[in-house]
């Protein structure tokens, strides 16, 4: 090797990584945590196991946002049949410093906390909608601590950091419990109804448990008071859910309600139903073209079927057929 060799730097070569291989790992990884789950189920009902849950009869017909509504619209909703849904984000008040003439002053402004989207309001609702059921209480502890709560709701490995589950499900309790949501049915129906609620009373989510040691219970147990309005929509025929099935999808928002729904529409229906795509975009929502949220429904609708394997349908190009079904749990028993 000579002088001019020797005084060049080692060079690192990069290999780019096969993103569809591990892509397909990841789903391979999944499909075998489904697989087993659902042996567990056929093994034994959820009664025995204990894990029925329910949640709320109108989050079975319009769904919460799967990501952040785009530029944070002042309010948001979506529509199934006779139902809509629509929330507005909470505010808080922000202290604002700009410069006037060469002079400092504050001002304030309202900012938006954001709109409760993906998996974790989904599971927290649930968990509140089966607390609700079980003890028949507004006031609900919540646990002793954050690591007991996370596994209560299906998370069992807890992570901080910015990015970790800890921050993701505190930022999204924020969210979902300073919303306003109103339930309305059609206002051309002649039994015209509307639901207006918050979520809570009253919840103060940072002193509940130290995120820097889950493990750790607090002084005195975390809780949260549900508003009378609210408590009383959780009354009103919860639909009897599945919790291990629940907690198996908890990675999809959307394979959560497909699930929810397909339970609630085996429970009432006696005969043969077509779904239509356009009906099931409009309830399941989607900003995306109607082909990609076809492929995005049918693929979360096999993890689905993976674990809920009573559910019997069929699909093609114009929509679903749900053909008569056992729902996951049977109203007899819930």
């Amino acid at each position: 090797m000579n002088n001019e060799d020797s005084k060049k730097p080692s060079q690192l070569v990069l290999v780019p990584r096969d993103s569809t291989s591990e892509s397909k790992r990841a789903r391979e990884r999944r499909f075998t945590a489904l697989y087993e789950e659902a042996l567990a189920i056929e093994a034994e009902d959820a009664k025995k196991a204990g894990q029925i849950g329910f949640v709320a009869k109108w989050m079975v017909h319009a769904t919460l946002p799967y990501v952040q509504p785009k530029n944070n619209p002042p309010a948001w909703g979506r529509n199934s049949g006779k139902v809509s849904l629509l929330i507005q984000p909470g505010h808080y008040m922000k202290r604002v410093e700009t410069i006037v003439r060469g002079k400092p002053k504050i001002t304030q402004e309202a900012v938006s906390i954001g709109y409760p989207y993906g998996a974790y309001p989904r599971l927290i609702l649930a968990w509140i909608a089966t607390e609700v059921a079980k003890t028949g209480e507004r006031e609900l502890v919540l646990g002793n601590s954050l690591s007991e709560f996370m596994s209560n709701i299906g998370r069992e490995h807890v992570s901080g950091g910015s990015r970790g589950n800890i921050t993701l499900m505190r930022n999204q309790m924020q969210r979902l419990f300073a919303a306003n949501i109103a339930v309305t049915s059609d206002p051309d129906a002649v039994a015209w109804q509307t639901d207006g609620f918050r979520i809570v009373d009253n919840a103060n989510i940072e002193i509940w448990w130290n995120p820097h040691n889950p493990d750790q219970g607090s002084l005195w147990q975390s809780r949260l008071r549900l508003t009378e309005r609210f408590h009383e929509t959780l009354s009103k025929s919860p639909v009897p859910v599945d919790l291990r099935i629940v907690k198996a999808l908890s990675r999809s928002a959307m394979a959560i309600d497909i699930y929810c729904w397909l339970t609630y529409r085996y429970a009432i229906m006696d005969k043969s139903t077509k779904i239509p795509w356009e009906a099931l975009m409009l309830q399941f929502g989607s900003e995306s073209s109607p082909h990609k949220f076809k492929e995005n429904f049918l693929k979360n609708l096999k993890d689905v079927k993976e674990v809920y394997r009573d559910a019997k349908l069929d699909y093609d190009k114009s929509g679903i057929l749900l053909l008569p079904s056992r729902p996951s749990v049977p109203k007899r028993i819930a």
